[in-house]
């Protein structure tokens, strides 16, 4: 659940505060994985920058996408989906990517979606 760390809406709670719907031998991991952007990479020290990106909640193998050439950007609160919070991996990858090369984004989680 790569989209755990994220909220739902500026102030909410993570979803990762809410594990009911997920079947509890994921739970372990995806605390791990939330507790790695919440706690661990900001208490790094200033002179490491790092961003980390999140893809929609709908995203991987079992959720192929069609290649749109295009991505929306937030931050720790979910891009609001407009067709059910999907990506594709080929958008995501632009995103990525675009995310690296423009560097505006710093010490930060980053969200995309299409």
């Amino acid at each position: 659940m790569v989209a755990g760390p994220l909220r739902p809406a500026p102030g909410a709670d993570r979803f990762v505060t809410d594990l009911s719907h997920i079947p509890a031998e994921f739970h372990g991991e995806i605390l791990a994985g939330a507790a790695l952007i919440i706690e661990d990479l900001p208490a790094t020290p200033a002179t490491l920058d790092w961003v980390f990106v999140s893809p929609a909640q709908a995203f991987g193998a079992h959720m192929p996408g069609e290649r749109l050439g295009r991505y929306r950007l937030g931050g720790d609160v979910a891009v609001a989906p407009e067709d059910g919070g999907a990506i594709s991996a080929a958008d995501y990858a632009l995103g990525f990517v675009d995310l690296i090369e423009k560097g505006d984004h710093h010490r930060a989680q980053a969200n995309l979606a299409h």
